[in-house]
Protein backbone atom coordinates (compact mmCIF):
# COMPACT_ATOMS: atom_id res chain seq x y z
CA UNK A 1 0.00 0.00 0.00
CA UNK A 2 1.28 3.41 -0.84
CA UNK A 3 0.42 4.46 2.85
CA UNK A 4 3.21 1.71 4.04
CA UNK A 5 5.57 2.69 1.41
CA UNK A 6 5.30 6.45 2.52
CA UNK A 7 6.50 5.23 6.30
CA UNK A 8 8.75 2.54 5.35
CA UNK A 9 10.85 4.71 2.84
CA UNK A 10 14.24 5.70 4.32
CA UNK A 11 13.19 9.30 4.30
CA UNK A 12 10.24 8.48 5.84
CA UNK A 13 7.82 10.81 2.89
CA UNK A 14 5.28 12.97 4.54
CA UNK A 15 1.80 13.55 2.47
CA UNK A 16 -0.23 16.41 3.50
CA UNK A 17 -2.91 17.44 6.29
CA UNK A 18 -5.70 17.07 3.14
CA UNK A 19 -4.38 13.66 2.27
CA UNK A 20 -4.49 12.65 5.97
CA UNK A 21 -7.76 13.53 6.32
CA UNK A 22 -9.37 11.98 2.85
CA UNK A 23 -8.04 8.90 4.12
CA UNK A 24 -9.63 8.81 7.19
CA UNK A 25 -12.96 10.08 5.28
CA UNK A 26 -12.44 6.82 3.06
CA UNK A 27 -11.67 4.50 5.71
CA UNK A 28 -13.64 5.60 8.97
CA UNK A 29 -10.53 6.86 10.62
CA UNK A 30 -8.83 3.46 10.06
CA UNK A 31 -5.37 3.26 12.07
CA UNK A 32 -3.14 3.15 9.11
CA UNK A 33 -3.97 6.77 8.61
CA UNK A 34 -1.24 7.93 11.20
CA UNK A 35 1.71 7.42 8.63
CA UNK A 36 -0.12 10.30 6.33
CA UNK A 37 -0.11 12.72 9.58
CA UNK A 38 2.66 15.36 9.34
CA UNK A 39 2.90 16.76 12.46
CA UNK A 40 2.88 14.03 15.07
CA UNK A 41 3.12 10.48 14.10
CA UNK A 42 6.64 10.05 14.19
CA UNK A 43 6.44 11.06 18.01
CA UNK A 44 3.46 8.40 18.34
CA UNK A 45 5.60 5.87 16.23
CA UNK A 46 8.57 6.17 18.19
CA UNK A 47 7.37 7.10 22.09
CA UNK A 48 5.80 3.90 22.92
CA UNK A 49 7.87 1.49 24.63
CA UNK A 50 6.10 -1.66 24.52
CA UNK A 51 8.83 -3.32 27.43
CA UNK A 52 6.38 -1.29 29.60
CA UNK A 53 3.00 -3.19 28.92
CA UNK A 54 3.61 -6.66 31.08
CA UNK A 55 0.95 -8.91 32.17
CA UNK A 56 1.27 -7.84 35.43
CA UNK A 57 1.29 -4.18 35.16
CA UNK A 58 -1.26 -3.72 32.46
CA UNK A 59 -2.79 -0.91 33.63
CA UNK A 60 -5.23 -1.77 35.58
CA UNK A 61 -6.28 0.27 38.91
CA UNK A 62 -6.04 -1.05 42.05
CA UNK A 63 -8.63 0.09 44.45
CA UNK A 64 -5.41 1.57 46.81
CA UNK A 65 -3.60 4.31 44.79
CA UNK A 66 0.21 3.36 44.39
CA UNK A 67 1.72 7.01 43.23
CA UNK A 68 0.63 10.29 43.36
CA UNK A 69 2.45 13.32 41.55
CA UNK A 70 3.72 16.47 42.97
CA UNK A 71 4.14 14.91 45.98
CA UNK A 72 5.01 17.87 48.16
CA UNK A 73 1.54 19.93 46.67
CA UNK A 74 -0.05 16.91 46.90
CA UNK A 75 0.65 16.24 50.72
CA UNK A 76 -0.45 19.31 51.65
CA UNK A 77 -3.87 18.96 49.85
CA UNK A 78 -4.00 15.00 51.59
CA UNK A 79 -3.17 16.28 54.88
CA UNK A 80 -5.82 19.47 54.86
CA UNK A 81 -8.54 16.61 53.50
CA UNK A 82 -7.31 14.14 56.94
CA UNK A 83 -7.87 17.52 58.94
CA UNK A 84 -11.59 17.73 57.67
CA UNK A 85 -12.31 13.98 58.16
CA UNK A 86 -11.07 14.22 61.77
CA UNK A 87 -14.13 16.84 62.09
CA UNK A 88 -16.56 15.54 59.94
CA UNK A 89 -16.50 17.79 57.36
CA UNK A 90 -17.44 15.68 54.18
CA UNK A 91 -17.05 18.25 51.51
CA UNK A 92 -14.19 18.00 49.18
CA UNK A 93 -11.13 19.54 49.50
CA UNK A 94 -9.61 22.41 46.58
CA UNK A 95 -7.36 20.37 44.50
CA UNK A 96 -8.61 17.06 45.79
CA UNK A 97 -8.40 14.07 43.15
CA UNK A 98 -8.92 10.60 42.97
CA UNK A 99 -7.83 8.41 45.64
CA UNK A 100 -6.71 11.20 47.90
CA UNK A 101 -9.67 9.99 50.47
CA UNK A 102 -7.02 6.83 50.83
CA UNK A 103 -4.46 8.93 50.78
CA UNK A 104 -6.17 10.26 53.78
CA UNK A 105 -7.02 7.63 55.86
CA UNK A 106 -3.43 6.50 55.54
CA UNK A 107 -3.01 9.24 58.24
CA UNK A 108 -4.93 7.44 60.91
CA UNK A 109 -2.66 4.56 62.02
CA UNK A 110 -6.02 3.36 64.54
CA UNK A 111 -9.56 3.39 64.42
CA UNK A 112 -9.72 7.10 66.30
CA UNK A 113 -12.96 8.24 68.15
CA UNK A 114 -12.95 10.76 65.06
CA UNK A 115 -13.26 7.98 62.76
CA UNK A 116 -16.14 6.33 64.48
CA UNK A 117 -17.92 9.63 64.17
CA UNK A 118 -17.27 9.79 60.74
CA UNK A 119 -18.97 6.08 59.94
CA UNK A 120 -21.81 7.35 62.14
CA UNK A 121 -22.34 10.45 59.99
CA UNK A 122 -22.24 8.96 56.76
CA UNK A 123 -24.35 5.66 58.26
CA UNK A 124 -26.93 7.96 59.53
CA UNK A 125 -27.22 10.71 56.77
CA UNK A 126 -30.10 10.39 54.29
CA UNK A 127 -28.01 11.97 51.44
CA UNK A 128 -25.82 10.01 50.11
CA UNK A 129 -22.50 11.18 50.21
CA UNK A 130 -19.57 10.84 47.60
CA UNK A 131 -19.09 6.71 47.13
CA UNK A 132 -15.43 7.03 47.17
CA UNK A 133 -15.00 8.11 50.63
CA UNK A 134 -17.92 5.51 51.80
CA UNK A 135 -15.41 2.88 50.28
CA UNK A 136 -12.18 3.69 51.12
CA UNK A 137 -13.74 4.35 54.98
CA UNK A 138 -15.09 0.79 54.50
CA UNK A 139 -11.66 -0.65 53.64
CA UNK A 140 -10.49 1.27 56.48
CA UNK A 141 -12.19 -0.35 58.22
CA UNK A 142 -11.26 -3.79 57.27
CA UNK A 143 -7.70 -3.32 58.07
CA UNK A 144 -8.66 -3.54 61.86
CA UNK A 145 -10.26 -6.96 60.95
CA UNK A 146 -10.67 -10.05 62.38
CA UNK A 147 -12.54 -7.37 64.90
CA UNK A 148 -16.47 -8.11 65.04
CA UNK A 149 -17.27 -4.98 65.66
CA UNK A 150 -15.15 -3.06 62.62
CA UNK A 151 -16.89 -6.05 60.40
CA UNK A 152 -20.10 -4.68 61.46
CA UNK A 153 -18.96 -1.16 60.28
CA UNK A 154 -17.36 -2.28 56.87
CA UNK A 155 -20.53 -4.28 56.12
CA UNK A 156 -22.51 -1.46 56.86
CA UNK A 157 -21.34 1.30 54.91
CA UNK A 158 -20.47 -1.28 51.96
CA UNK A 159 -24.46 -1.93 52.47
CA UNK A 160 -25.12 2.01 52.15
CA UNK A 161 -23.43 1.99 48.81
CA UNK A 162 -25.54 -0.07 47.42
CA UNK A 163 -28.83 1.24 48.66
CA UNK A 164 -27.31 4.30 47.56
CA UNK A 165 -26.52 3.17 44.15
CA UNK A 166 -30.54 1.73 43.88
CA UNK A 167 -31.88 4.98 45.25
CA UNK A 168 -29.40 6.36 42.18
CA UNK A 169 -28.97 3.81 39.34
CA UNK A 170 -26.33 6.49 37.39
CA UNK A 171 -24.00 5.61 40.17
CA UNK A 172 -24.08 1.63 39.31
CA UNK A 173 -21.51 2.72 37.16
CA UNK A 174 -18.84 4.08 39.65
CA UNK A 175 -15.98 1.56 40.48
CA UNK A 176 -16.19 2.80 43.95
CA UNK A 177 -19.70 0.82 43.89
CA UNK A 178 -18.67 -2.13 42.35
CA UNK A 179 -15.79 -2.32 44.27
CA UNK A 180 -17.97 -1.66 47.86
CA UNK A 181 -20.50 -4.25 46.48
CA UNK A 182 -17.90 -6.42 45.64
CA UNK A 183 -16.53 -6.87 49.41
CA UNK A 184 -19.99 -6.18 50.62
CA UNK A 185 -20.66 -10.14 49.15
CA UNK A 186 -17.47 -11.54 50.24
CA UNK A 187 -18.09 -9.97 53.90
CA UNK A 188 -21.58 -11.58 53.67
CA UNK A 189 -20.12 -14.80 52.35
CA UNK A 190 -17.72 -14.87 55.21
CA UNK A 191 -20.54 -14.27 57.83
CA UNK A 192 -22.61 -17.36 56.22
CA UNK A 193 -25.05 -15.09 54.95
CA UNK A 194 -25.43 -16.00 51.23
CA UNK A 195 -29.24 -14.76 51.19
CA UNK A 196 -27.56 -11.33 50.97
CA UNK A 197 -24.28 -12.33 48.90
CA UNK A 198 -26.68 -13.92 46.45
CA UNK A 199 -28.49 -10.47 46.10
CA UNK A 200 -25.33 -8.54 46.26
CA UNK A 201 -23.25 -10.45 43.23
CA UNK A 202 -26.68 -10.23 41.35
CA UNK A 203 -26.38 -6.79 40.72
CA UNK A 204 -22.74 -6.93 40.19
CA UNK A 205 -22.83 -10.31 37.96
CA UNK A 206 -24.59 -7.80 35.33
CA UNK A 207 -21.76 -5.51 35.43
CA UNK A 208 -19.66 -4.53 32.62
CA UNK A 209 -16.58 -5.39 34.73
CA UNK A 210 -15.61 -8.70 33.99
CA UNK A 211 -13.34 -8.49 37.56
CA UNK A 212 -16.23 -8.39 39.46
CA UNK A 213 -19.01 -10.04 37.17
CA UNK A 214 -17.21 -13.45 36.68
CA UNK A 215 -16.31 -13.61 40.59
CA UNK A 216 -19.95 -12.60 41.08
CA UNK A 217 -21.32 -15.50 38.93
CA UNK A 218 -18.90 -17.83 41.23
CA UNK A 219 -20.03 -17.00 44.11
CA UNK A 220 -23.79 -17.07 43.53
CA UNK A 221 -22.99 -21.02 42.07
CA UNK A 222 -21.24 -21.20 45.43
CA UNK A 223 -24.27 -20.01 47.78
CA UNK A 224 -26.59 -22.19 45.45
CA UNK A 225 -24.26 -25.20 45.55
CA UNK A 226 -25.03 -25.75 49.42
CA UNK A 227 -28.72 -25.88 48.83
CA UNK A 228 -30.13 -28.97 47.76
CA UNK A 229 -33.11 -26.64 46.47
CA UNK A 230 -31.48 -24.51 44.29
CA UNK A 231 -29.29 -26.82 41.86
CA UNK A 232 -30.95 -25.78 39.45
CA UNK A 233 -29.58 -21.99 39.84
CA UNK A 234 -26.18 -23.30 40.53
CA UNK A 235 -25.91 -25.03 36.96
CA UNK A 236 -27.05 -21.72 35.39
CA UNK A 237 -24.69 -19.30 37.26
CA UNK A 238 -22.16 -21.85 36.71
CA UNK A 239 -22.97 -21.88 33.15
CA UNK A 240 -22.56 -18.43 32.92
CA UNK A 241 -19.43 -18.32 34.40
CA UNK A 242 -18.23 -20.90 32.41
CA UNK A 243 -19.21 -18.79 29.30
CA UNK A 244 -17.95 -15.45 30.84
CA UNK A 245 -13.98 -17.09 31.36
CA UNK A 246 -13.52 -20.81 29.81
CA UNK A 247 -10.13 -21.08 31.11
CA UNK A 248 -10.11 -19.22 34.54
CA UNK A 249 -8.98 -19.80 37.74
CA UNK A 250 -13.13 -19.62 39.37
CA UNK A 251 -13.85 -22.17 36.61
CA UNK A 252 -11.58 -24.47 37.67
CA UNK A 253 -11.98 -24.05 41.23
CA UNK A 254 -16.00 -25.12 40.91
CA UNK A 255 -14.76 -28.06 39.05
CA UNK A 256 -12.49 -29.13 41.56
CA UNK A 257 -9.43 -28.60 39.76
CA UNK A 258 -10.51 -29.65 36.47
CA UNK A 259 -11.72 -28.52 33.00
CA UNK A 260 -14.09 -30.19 30.60
CA UNK A 261 -12.23 -28.38 28.06
CA UNK A 262 -9.26 -30.40 28.60
CA UNK A 263 -10.42 -33.41 26.47
CA UNK A 264 -10.08 -30.43 23.63
CA UNK A 265 -6.29 -31.39 23.10
CA UNK A 266 -6.41 -33.97 22.31
CA UNK A 267 -8.83 -33.80 19.31
CA UNK A 268 -6.99 -32.84 15.97
CA UNK A 269 -8.96 -30.00 15.42
CA UNK A 270 -7.44 -26.88 13.82
CA UNK A 271 -10.05 -23.59 14.05
CA UNK A 272 -11.00 -21.83 11.26
CA UNK A 273 -9.30 -18.62 10.40
CA UNK A 274 -10.82 -15.22 9.14
CA UNK A 275 -8.90 -12.73 6.39
CA UNK A 276 -11.14 -10.22 6.37
CA UNK A 277 -13.46 -8.61 8.94
CA UNK A 278 -17.32 -7.71 8.35
CA UNK A 279 -19.60 -5.30 9.76
CA UNK A 280 -23.29 -6.04 9.25
CA UNK A 281 -22.51 -8.60 6.50
CA UNK A 282 -20.37 -5.71 4.69
CA UNK A 283 -16.52 -5.96 4.23
CA UNK A 284 -15.66 -3.73 7.12
CA UNK A 285 -13.73 -1.19 4.94
CA UNK A 286 -11.56 0.56 8.21
CA UNK A 287 -10.40 -2.75 9.76
CA UNK A 288 -9.67 -4.21 6.85
CA UNK A 289 -7.66 -1.37 5.82
CA UNK A 290 -5.72 -1.72 9.05
CA UNK A 291 -5.28 -5.65 8.10
CA UNK A 292 -3.86 -4.69 5.06
CA UNK A 293 -1.36 -2.61 6.33
CA UNK A 294 -0.51 -5.33 8.68
CA UNK A 295 0.04 -7.67 6.07
CA UNK A 296 2.19 -5.39 3.79
CA UNK A 297 4.65 -4.57 6.70
CA UNK A 298 4.14 -8.61 7.86
CA UNK A 299 5.41 -9.01 4.10
CA UNK A 300 8.67 -6.35 4.44
CA UNK A 301 9.64 -8.05 7.32
CA UNK A 302 8.78 -4.67 9.64
CA UNK A 303 8.06 -6.20 12.47
CA UNK A 304 8.88 -3.41 14.24
CA UNK A 305 5.69 -1.26 13.32
CA UNK A 306 3.80 -4.46 13.50
CA UNK A 307 3.98 -4.15 17.15
CA UNK A 308 3.57 -0.60 16.57
CA UNK A 309 0.55 -1.57 15.00
CA UNK A 310 -1.15 -3.80 17.52
CA UNK A 311 -0.80 -1.24 20.45
CA UNK A 312 -4.53 -0.53 20.61
CA UNK A 313 -4.83 -3.72 21.70
CA UNK A 314 -2.45 -3.70 24.42
CA UNK A 315 -3.46 -0.14 25.29
CA UNK A 316 -7.49 -0.97 24.81
CA UNK A 317 -8.40 -4.77 24.41
CA UNK A 318 -11.78 -3.70 24.07
CA UNK A 319 -10.58 -2.86 20.58
CA UNK A 320 -10.97 -6.61 19.75
CA UNK A 321 -14.99 -6.84 20.52
CA UNK A 322 -14.92 -5.46 16.85
CA UNK A 323 -13.91 -8.23 15.45
CA UNK A 324 -14.53 -12.03 14.66
CA UNK A 325 -13.13 -14.46 16.64
CA UNK A 326 -11.44 -15.98 12.72
CA UNK A 327 -10.21 -12.49 11.94
CA UNK A 328 -8.57 -12.13 15.84
CA UNK A 329 -6.89 -15.44 15.05
CA UNK A 330 -4.90 -14.03 11.60
CA UNK A 331 -4.29 -10.82 14.04
CA UNK A 332 -2.49 -13.26 16.36
CA UNK A 333 -0.23 -14.38 13.41
CA UNK A 334 1.44 -10.89 13.04
CA UNK A 335 1.91 -10.95 16.65
CA UNK A 336 3.37 -14.23 16.86
CA UNK A 337 5.83 -13.42 14.00
CA UNK A 338 6.66 -10.17 15.57
CA UNK A 339 7.63 -11.59 18.61
CA UNK A 340 5.11 -9.16 20.53
CA UNK A 341 3.97 -11.98 23.23
CA UNK A 342 1.94 -9.44 24.90
CA UNK A 343 -0.45 -8.99 21.88
CA UNK A 344 -0.54 -12.36 21.18
CA UNK A 345 -1.76 -13.40 24.62
CA UNK A 346 -4.63 -10.81 24.59
CA UNK A 347 -5.72 -11.06 21.32
CA UNK A 348 -6.10 -15.75 21.60
CA UNK A 349 -7.84 -14.47 25.40
CA UNK A 350 -10.10 -12.41 23.68
CA UNK A 351 -11.32 -15.44 21.72
CA UNK A 352 -11.44 -17.93 24.14
CA UNK A 353 -13.34 -16.14 26.69
CA UNK A 354 -15.92 -16.20 23.93
CA UNK A 355 -15.23 -18.97 21.63
CA UNK A 356 -14.70 -22.11 23.92
CA UNK A 357 -14.35 -24.33 20.93
CA UNK A 358 -11.46 -22.41 19.83
CA UNK A 359 -9.69 -23.78 22.82
CA UNK A 360 -7.74 -26.75 20.98
CA UNK A 361 -4.05 -27.74 21.07
CA UNK A 362 -2.26 -25.36 18.36
CA UNK A 363 -3.83 -22.55 20.25
CA UNK A 364 -3.65 -23.13 23.34
CA UNK A 365 0.61 -23.69 23.03
CA UNK A 366 0.34 -20.29 21.38
CA UNK A 367 -1.14 -19.25 24.14
CA UNK A 368 1.12 -20.91 26.31
CA UNK A 369 4.64 -20.67 24.92
CA UNK A 370 7.45 -22.34 26.45
CA UNK A 371 10.57 -20.88 27.03
CA UNK A 372 14.19 -21.20 28.90
CA UNK A 373 12.42 -24.50 30.49
CA UNK A 374 15.68 -26.00 30.58
CA UNK A 375 17.14 -23.25 32.61
CA UNK A 376 14.04 -23.45 35.07
CA UNK A 377 14.57 -27.34 35.35
CA UNK A 378 18.00 -26.79 36.13
CA UNK A 379 17.23 -24.13 39.22
CA UNK A 380 14.42 -25.30 40.74
CA UNK A 381 14.75 -27.28 44.06
CA UNK A 382 11.34 -26.82 45.76
CA UNK A 383 8.58 -26.14 43.08
CA UNK A 384 7.46 -27.74 39.86
CA UNK A 385 9.18 -25.62 36.52
CA UNK A 386 5.49 -25.07 35.01
CA UNK A 387 4.68 -22.73 38.32
CA UNK A 388 8.02 -20.43 37.76
CA UNK A 389 7.07 -21.05 33.64
CA UNK A 390 3.33 -19.76 34.77
CA UNK A 391 4.82 -16.78 36.82
CA UNK A 392 7.69 -15.80 34.05
CA UNK A 393 4.51 -15.75 31.55
CA UNK A 394 1.94 -13.22 33.75
CA UNK A 395 5.20 -10.85 34.84
CA UNK A 396 6.85 -10.26 31.73
CA UNK A 397 5.68 -12.38 28.59
CA UNK A 398 8.98 -14.19 28.03
CA UNK A 399 10.25 -11.03 27.06
CA UNK A 400 13.86 -10.39 28.44
CA UNK A 401 14.39 -6.65 28.26
CA UNK A 402 11.19 -6.11 29.93
CA UNK A 403 10.94 -3.56 32.39
CA UNK A 404 8.65 -1.79 34.10
CA UNK A 405 8.27 1.87 35.06
CA UNK A 406 8.26 1.33 38.94
CA UNK A 407 11.83 -0.31 38.14
CA UNK A 408 11.31 -4.25 38.24
CA UNK A 409 13.12 -5.97 35.39
CA UNK A 410 13.49 -8.63 33.26
CA UNK A 411 11.82 -12.37 32.74
CA UNK A 412 10.65 -12.49 36.37
CA UNK A 413 10.43 -8.18 36.97
CA UNK A 414 12.82 -8.26 39.74
CA UNK A 415 13.18 -5.22 41.95
CA UNK A 416 17.40 -4.12 41.63
CA UNK A 417 17.22 -3.91 45.68
CA UNK A 418 15.71 -6.80 46.00
CA UNK A 419 17.93 -9.31 43.61
CA UNK A 420 21.29 -7.96 45.07
CA UNK A 421 19.76 -10.04 48.87
CA UNK A 422 19.67 -12.86 46.86
CA UNK A 423 22.99 -12.41 45.20
CA UNK A 424 25.61 -9.51 46.29
CA UNK A 425 26.70 -7.08 43.43
CA UNK A 426 24.03 -8.01 40.66
CA UNK A 427 23.55 -5.25 38.56
CA UNK A 428 20.69 -4.17 36.61
CA UNK A 429 21.96 -4.84 33.37
CA UNK A 430 22.82 -8.85 34.39
CA UNK A 431 19.35 -9.07 35.36
CA UNK A 432 18.12 -8.84 32.07
CA UNK A 433 20.02 -11.66 31.55
CA UNK A 434 17.79 -14.97 31.13
CA UNK A 435 19.81 -17.21 33.17
CA UNK A 436 20.88 -14.50 35.64
CA UNK A 437 17.64 -13.41 36.43
CA UNK A 438 15.59 -16.72 36.56
CA UNK A 439 18.07 -17.78 38.92
CA UNK A 440 17.95 -15.28 41.28
CA UNK A 441 14.11 -14.82 40.72
CA UNK A 442 13.42 -18.78 41.53
CA UNK A 443 15.38 -18.13 44.41
CA UNK A 444 13.57 -16.02 45.99
CA UNK A 445 10.42 -16.86 45.11
CA UNK A 446 11.19 -20.15 46.77
CA UNK A 447 12.30 -18.67 49.91
CA UNK A 448 8.91 -17.48 49.74
CA UNK A 449 7.33 -20.97 49.23
CA UNK A 450 9.80 -22.00 52.66
CA UNK A 451 8.54 -18.68 54.63
CA UNK A 452 4.38 -20.06 53.51
CA UNK A 453 5.41 -23.32 54.54
CA UNK A 454 4.60 -24.40 50.80
CA UNK A 455 1.32 -22.50 50.47
CA UNK A 456 1.73 -21.31 46.77
CA UNK A 457 -0.90 -19.38 46.63
CA UNK A 458 0.67 -17.28 49.66
CA UNK A 459 4.14 -17.30 48.20
CA UNK A 460 2.88 -15.74 45.15
CA UNK A 461 0.92 -12.63 46.66
CA UNK A 462 4.33 -12.35 48.36
CA UNK A 463 5.93 -12.37 45.16
CA UNK A 464 3.62 -9.49 43.83
CA UNK A 465 3.06 -7.48 46.91
CA UNK A 466 5.62 -8.02 49.50
CA UNK A 467 5.54 -10.52 52.58
CA UNK A 468 4.70 -7.83 54.89
CA UNK A 469 1.17 -7.15 53.26
CA UNK A 470 0.63 -10.60 53.05
CA UNK A 471 1.08 -11.46 57.16
CA UNK A 472 -1.14 -8.48 57.40
CA UNK A 473 -3.65 -10.22 55.13
CA UNK A 474 -3.46 -13.11 57.05
CA UNK A 475 -4.03 -12.17 60.46
CA UNK A 476 -7.12 -9.82 58.71
CA UNK A 477 -9.14 -12.59 57.01
CA UNK A 478 -7.91 -16.04 59.26
CA UNK A 479 -10.26 -18.34 57.43
CA UNK A 480 -10.53 -22.20 55.28
CA UNK A 481 -11.89 -20.90 52.23
CA UNK A 482 -8.32 -19.99 50.92
CA UNK A 483 -10.47 -18.57 47.20
CA UNK A 484 -12.41 -16.50 49.54
CA UNK A 485 -9.28 -15.26 51.37
CA UNK A 486 -7.55 -14.66 47.65
CA UNK A 487 -10.64 -12.83 46.68
CA UNK A 488 -10.71 -10.52 49.40
CA UNK A 489 -7.12 -9.12 48.93
CA UNK A 490 -7.54 -5.30 48.75
CA UNK A 491 -4.90 -5.08 45.65
CA UNK A 492 -7.02 -6.21 42.73
CA UNK A 493 -3.44 -6.56 40.80
CA UNK A 494 -2.71 -8.88 43.52
CA UNK A 495 -5.45 -10.94 43.65
CA UNK A 496 -6.15 -11.20 40.00
CA UNK A 497 -1.95 -11.77 39.99
CA UNK A 498 -2.63 -15.22 41.89
CA UNK A 499 -5.32 -16.32 40.26
CA UNK A 500 -3.90 -15.81 36.71
CA UNK A 501 -0.79 -17.92 37.90
CA UNK A 502 -3.01 -20.54 39.30
CA UNK A 503 -4.61 -20.80 35.73
CA UNK A 504 -1.38 -20.99 33.40
CA UNK A 505 -0.05 -23.86 35.41
CA UNK A 506 -3.08 -25.59 35.61
CA UNK A 507 -2.77 -25.76 31.57
CA UNK A 508 0.96 -25.75 31.61
CA UNK A 509 0.82 -28.59 32.84
CA UNK A 510 -1.85 -30.22 30.76
CA UNK A 511 -0.46 -29.09 27.81
CA UNK A 512 3.12 -30.28 28.20
CA UNK A 513 2.93 -33.25 30.93
CA UNK A 514 5.74 -34.80 29.35
CA UNK A 515 7.87 -32.14 28.48
CA UNK A 516 10.39 -32.37 32.26
CA UNK A 517 13.30 -34.36 31.85
CA UNK A 518 14.50 -34.01 35.80
CA UNK A 519 13.55 -36.77 37.86
CA UNK A 520 13.52 -34.85 41.38
CA UNK A 521 11.22 -33.86 43.35
CA UNK A 522 9.99 -30.79 42.22
CA UNK A 523 10.27 -31.57 38.84
CA UNK A 524 7.96 -34.64 39.32
CA UNK A 525 5.58 -33.04 41.97
CA UNK A 526 2.80 -30.95 41.52
CA UNK A 527 2.12 -27.90 43.05
CA UNK A 528 -1.04 -27.60 45.03
CA UNK A 529 -3.43 -24.91 44.64
CA UNK A 530 -5.97 -25.25 47.60
CA UNK A 531 -8.49 -22.70 46.24
CA UNK A 532 -8.67 -25.58 43.30
CA UNK A 533 -9.03 -28.39 45.40
CA UNK A 534 -11.09 -27.53 48.57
Amino acid sequence: MEIVRAYTGRKKQRLSTVEYESCQKKYDNAIECVFLKPAWSDSWLYSEDEADFTLTHPGKKSEEPRHISSKKRHSKVVDMIAKNLKSGNIEKAKDQHEGDYYRAFKRFSEWTPELQSLSVKLLGDKACADPELYNYLGMKAETFFPSSEMLMTATKLYTKVDECAQATPALALSKYVQNSRFRLGLLSVMQNDCATADAVFTKLSKAVVSDYSSRAFYWKAFCAKSDSKKQVEYLSNYEELFKMNPLGFHTLSMNHGMSPLSDNLLKPIDPIIQLRAKKNGALNLSLNAWIGVLEDLDHMGETGVVRKLLLPIKNNPEYLNNLEPGVRLYLSSFAFRAKDTISLFRILDSVFRTQSEYVVDSTMKLFYPIKHLDIIESEVKRVNPFLITALVRQESAFQEEAHSRVGAVGLMQLMPSTARLMKRGVTRTQLFRAETNLKIGIKYYEMLVERYKGDVELALAAYNAGPEVVDQWQKRYPMKNKLLFLDLIPYSETRNYVALIGRNYFWYSKLYADQLKGTGIAQTTPMVFEALVQ
